[in-house]
């Protein structure tokens, strides 16, 4: 008898030290305007309407006939909180994060007399950014799940700048920064649609 109290007294103890708190989930998606994310997400047991969540990508990409000197790279890192007011797979999503996009361009064969007036030109436009979307995620099993959405960043505090590079054989010169900061800062600031078009996630 002793033994068998013992023993669903262990049994009950095992069943209750495999309840967890919290959920972690392991995303990646495709999305724009960052093509590619990944990041962690917590969903409370206590809380299943709820999730908190980070997300960070870095993206670079070469382009023209000599890549190497035609470049546009991104970095995006983001967090936030999703609520499913219906319990069930739709849900609405706010967020902050930072984007910094930064596009740079060789420029060398710009000359006069022969002489390159300058080296490459790069273009750089940091933002601090509020999203919000909506969507939908589903559980093709019980840790494995996929869904989209879709909203929109609006900024809150940006900054953007054009640099001249110097050409290596002009004596005498240093970088230059384009004056005409509003307009970069007017770039840099301009709202744009957040869409994740395939999300995919897996419960840990």
């Amino acid at each position: 008898m002793f033994l068998m109290l013992m023993g669903s007294c262990g049994s009950a103890l095992a069943g209750e030290s495999e309840v967890r708190p919290v959920r972690v989930g392991v995303t990646s998606a495709v999305t724009l305007p960052q093509p590619l994310l990944v990041g962690v997400r917590l969903r409370p047991e206590s809380a299943p309407d709820w999730e908190s969540y980070f997300e960070g990508g870095w993206f670079r990409y070469g382009f023209g006939s000599e890549e190497s000197t035609r470049t546009l790279s991104s970095t995006t890192v983001k967090g936030g909180v999703r609520y499913h007011p219906f319990s069930n797979a739709w849900f609405l999503a706010g967020e902050l994060g930072f984007r910094h996009v930064n596009v740079s361009v060789d420029i060398s064969n710009l000359k006069l007399d022969g002489v390159a007036l300058a080296k490459t030109a790069e273009l750089g436009l940091g933002t601090f950014f509020g999203g919000v979307s909506i969507g939908g995620e589903w559980l093709l099993t019980p840790g494995f799940g996929l869904g989209f959405d879709l909203g929109v960043q609006l900024a809150l505090l940006h900054a953007g700048s054009i640099t001249i590079h110097a050409a290596p054989d002009q004596e005498g010169l240093t970088d230059n920064t384009v004056s005409d900061k509003k307009v970069m800062d007017r770039v840099s600031g301009l709202p744009l649609p957040q869409i994740a078009v395939l999300r995919l996630i897996w419960y840990l």
